[in-house]
């Protein structure tokens, strides 16, 4: 039985570049794609530099904040 909660970090980090790429395309700061998500700008940060593993939830805001499908937010993973 497993003990811990696994996680692949690389996918974490290209998820978190990925985020930051499309976030800067589209002229946000990390302030303002917070707002527009509703959560604190450190938030956007730790998930862009993948030092927090975020929810299935959390991907879909910012998808919607971004204005592009989810899956985006996941091809090359």
């Amino acid at each position: 039985m497993a003990s811990h909660n696994p996680k692949d970090q690389k996918a974490i980090e290209k998820l978190g570049a990925t985020i930051r790429a499309i976030r800067i395309e589209k002229g946000l700061t990390m302030v303002q794609l917070a707002e527009l998500c509703e959560v604190e700008y450190t938030t956007i940060s730790k998930i862009e530099r993948g030092l927090v593993n975020t929810t299935v939830s959390m991907i879909v805001i910012i998808a919607r904040a971004l204005k592009i499908p989810p899956s985006q937010l996941l091809a090359g993973i």
